[in-house]
């Protein structure tokens, strides 16, 4: 069935028509929401914001497990003050400890402690089983396909092609 039938939006000539880039738009929205709402769930039962696990997960991923505010800023999308609240609550919690950068007296490195490492990955593996079971009704070789050509859409939408 075409996707626009499907949609009940009329034939590609009709007003109510959709064109394909919106849809795109919408169904990425629709399942970024479904799959943020275990993360952020998920989260929250461990007492963490979105943004205290997408901070722990980017310092769990970087080499050492440490970087620079600017960098998690960057990372996580995050303003420079929102960082830095989610750090203080993090050090606060016992999750990252701040460090002195010794080259550069006005920076410092924020940096995953154990008990944040065993947070962040108790949280990513249940997000990672609910996910799989979320997915696993899709027929196979679906999600591989579906990330493929999400990737290209990604690649292309960055470099501006």
């Amino acid at each position: 069935m075409d996707v626009k039938a499907r949609r009940g939006h009329g034939s590609a000539a009709g007003p109510t028509a959709r064109s394909a880039p919106a849809e795109l738009a919408e169904q990425a929205t629709r399942l970024t929401s479904a799959m943020d709402a275990t993360v952020n769930a998920e989260a929250a039962r461990h007492g963490l914001t979105r943004a205290d696990f997408d901070v722990l997960a980017a310092l769990r991923a970087a080499p050492d497990h440490r970087l620079k505010p600017t960098e998690l800023s960057s990372l996580c999308r995050l303003s420079s003050g929102g960082t830095s609240n989610v750090i203080r609550r993090m050090t606060e919690s016992g999750y990252v400890v701040r460090e002195a950068d010794l080259y550069d007296g006005r920076s410092s490195w924020a940096q995953l402690t154990e008990e944040g490492t065993r947070v962040c990955d108790r949280v990513q593996e249940t997000v990672d089983g609910v996910h799989a079971r979320l997915l696993a009704g899709l027929p196979p070789g679906v999600v591989d396909a579906l990330t493929a050509l999400l990737a290209q859409a990604v690649d292309a939408l960055e470099s501006g092609a």
